[in-house]
């Protein structure tokens, strides 16, 4: 994954000079803000020359082992847990990130709605025909599968407690055992049920998309896609502290859009080295919240967290004193439940840290292993 031991150990095998400080990283618990906090501090020319080559020299090799890592690993997940990562992300209204590199952002643009549709017309206008043959063939069989799909429960009962769950949230092979099952007396065929459901899986995966903005566009005016205008109003996808792929040249941000790793690296590079350009990232473990404040991107996300209303969910988040400023905005919100991943073992450390930094909200943890976009291996979507 792209957590900052596995981007350092992607940095040492670009350049093997950085086992050297490997002790250091460890001793920062791999985090890259404490560890360029540590470096200047050590160097004897503060805000110099040397300050700037080594803390420049960490970023972009740190940017470029991270962007690696979310790219290569992202197709691979988006491939195999599609139908997952759909079920786990289409709860949510706004997506928000403390995370620097662009795996969300590369996860979220495969489900992206898609301007043009065209290259879907002949599969569309394919599926109606199989379809109406299967009820023709099997008394109704896609017909009732997709009314159980879209609208049937499925009811759990324990110990004179009873549990319900929509059937539209069911994975696929849990929804094949209750069809089997709820449909005995229409004598289909096994095979046929199978295609039927797999049809009805066809469509929804051809469905999955999400309403995602990340506040960008095209203005004939730029080369690169800029952040300002209408576009923003609408914006519901937001890096907190920033990311490598946002970039400020003077008083606009733009988004560098190269798609190969080559020519990502080299824009990398010439931005860092750019007297006028600036990575939009906030790189400090302290006076985050003067830095957010002062860039047009990242005041707008900043402004954000406090106008969210209802539920939040935090996952991965470790609740640290140096995202204090973000806790702030989501107090200042009206969310009232705030829904946390845990693990076990650390329950009732980080319940009562919760509590104590979201004293007037609802918290509610839960086991983070049991949340993800991973279906069991058992499972064929």
């Amino acid at each position: 994954m792209t957590d900052y031991k596995s981007i350092f150990n992607e940095m040492k095998n670009g350049y093997s000079g950085y086992q050297d400080i490997e002790n250091l990283f460890e001793s920062n618990e791999y985090d890259l803000e404490k560890l360029l906090g540590e470096l200047e501090g050590n160097l004897k020319t503060p805000g110099g020359f040397l300050n700037r080559f080594v803390s420049n020299k960490i970023k972009l090799d740190f940017m470029k082992a991270a962007s690696h890592l979310a790219a290569s690993q992202v197709n691979n997940v988006y491939q195999e847990k599609n139908d997952g990562i759909y079920l786990l992300l289409k709860n949510f209204n706004n997506y928000f990130t403390l995370n620097y590199d662009p795996f969300l952002y590369l996860l979220m643009m495969k489900f992206k709605k898609k301007d043009n549709k065209n290259g879907a017309v002949i599969l569309q206008g394919a599926l109606p025909f199989i379809e109406d043959d299967l009820d023709e063939e099997q008394n109704g069989i896609y017909s009732k599968i997709k009314e159980a799909r879209n609208n049937g429960e499925l009811s759990i009962h324990v110990n004179k407690n009873d549990t319900r769950k929509e059937l539209s949230q069911c994975t696929k092979s849990t929804f094949n055992t209750v069809v089997k099952e709820h449909f005995k007396a229409e004598n289909w065929k096994a095979k046929d049920i199978d295609k039927a459901i797999n049809l009805v899986w066809q469509e929804e995966n051809e469905s999955h998309e999400l309403n995602i903005n990340d506040g960008f566009f095209k203005d004939k005016d730029f080369e690169q896609p800029v952040y300002k205008g209408k576009q923003m109003l609408n914006q519901n996808l937001f890096f907190l502290h920033g990311a490598f792929h946002i970039y400020q040249n003077k008083d606009t941000i733009f988004k560098i859009t190269q798609k190969s790793d080559k020519a990502l690296y080299e824009r990398l590079t010439e931005i860092i080295n750019n007297g006028e350009e600036n990575i939009v990232c906030v790189f400090k473990s302290d006076e985050k919240k003067e830095e957010i404040e002062a860039n047009t991107y990242l005041a707008s996300a900043y402004k954000k967290l406090a106008e969210l209303s209802g539920s939040i969910v935090l996952i991965g988040c470790s609740l640290s004193d140096n995202d204090n400023h973000v806790f702030e905005q989501i107090n200042k919100s009206k969310v009232d439940t705030i829904y946390i991943s845990s693990k076990e073992k650390n329950k009732d450390e980080d319940y009562s840290k919760a509590k104590k930094i979201f004293s007037k909200k609802e918290i509610i943890l839960f086991d983070r292993e049991t949340i993800t976009y991973e279906l069991p291996n058992n499972e064929n979507e």
